[in-house]
């Protein structure tokens, strides 16, 4: 009898620690990172693109961009830093153009990537390559 009472105590403790166990990893979801590619560029009816493609990536704690714009055609792509809040996950960069430069903000989402310039918004869709 005490070999049972034994054995049926240690099945006890095992199933209460993988429920435990279970119950500590569904509070903590799988995080997302800031980096990524995110992009809206579309071909119009006539075949012309037209919107931007940003590949954020962190590099030993500085976060670089390199962005494509399109504009009818696609445009060189640009390297350009970018300040990174990481608790907020809010971005800031300029892309540099003819004549100065353009002013972006935005806020990283595990969807997408929304930009603000000069008020107008631009939501780019988070790309996922497997």
């Amino acid at each position: 009898m005490r070999m049972t009472t034994r054995f049926a105590l240690c099945c006890a403790l095992c199933l209460l620690a993988a429920a435990a166990a279970h119950a500590q990893r569904a509070a903590n979801p799988k995080p997302f990172h800031t980096e990524g590619v995110f992009s809206n560029i579309t071909a119009g009816p006539g075949g012309d693109y037209g919107g931007m493609q940003l590949y954020l990536t962190d590099a030993d704690g500085q976060f670089y961009a390199t962005v494509t714009v399109a504009q009818g055609v696609l445009m060189p792509p640009v390297l350009v830093k970018v300040k990174v809040e990481i608790e907020s996950r809010r971005i800031e960069f300029e892309l540099p153009e003819e004549g100065g430069s353009r002013k972006f903000t935005g806020t990283v989402t595990a969807a997408g990537l929304t930009l603000n310039e000069g008020g107008e918004r631009h939501f780019l869709k988070r790309k996922c390559y497997d």
